[in-house]
Formats: structure tokens, sequence, C-alpha cells
């Protein structure tokens, strides 16, 4: 994962990529184990400058991994803290603003 970051937009987008498509693994085959969203979540949600940079870079794939991960925990594919979902919506409520422009 680390190297795909140096393309900055391209990066956040591949990243957003593969969550979407773990995702739609664990829908198709119940396959993917909880430590695999929870890597995801400690790698580019709970680390600052990863997520500022994601979301820098590219704001409306970062939406999209935020709300990727969200729906993993809605669907039942991910168990994790409170405390880190709430991070995740109020990141997302962050991007949101950040993409729309709002201050």
């Amino acid at each position: 994962y680390e190297g795909m970051l140096g393309s900055g937009y391209e990066g956040a987008r591949e990243i957003q990529k593969r969550l979407t498509n773990t995702l739609g693994w664990s829908a198709t085959s119940g396959q993917v184990d909880n430590w695999v969203y929870e890597d995801a979540n400690a790698t580019y949600m709970e680390d600052d400058e990863m997520r500022e940079r994601l979301m820098e870079t590219n704001p409306s794939s970062f939406r999209k991994m935020v709300a990727t991960m969200l729906e993993a925990n809605g669907r039942g594919y991910w168990d994790t803290s409170e405390e880190n979902l709430e991070r995740l919506r109020q990141l997302y409520q962050e991007v949101e603003d950040k993409i729309e422009g709002v201050e």
C-alpha cells in the first residue's frame, strides 16, 4: 500500500477501489477477515498524516473510502469500536463539507 500513495490522486483512487472490492468480496464470499477492515481503518483513518494526505489529494475518493468502511460495518462484515465508527462519521461530514466548499 505504501508505494501507492506516491502518486497522490491516483494512489487514493487505487486504495478506494481496493476497499470497494474488499466489500464486494465480503458480500459474495463472506471470506474477508475482520482484521482486513481493522487494518485499513488503522492505516487510512487513524493515521493523521495519511488521512490528511488522502483528503487533500482526492477528497471524493476519500469520501468513498469512509462510506465503504461504514457500509462494511452496517452490513455486519466489520466489527469495530464505537469510537472508530464515530470518527468515520465525523470524517464523512468533514470531507463532505470540503467537497462542497463549505469552510
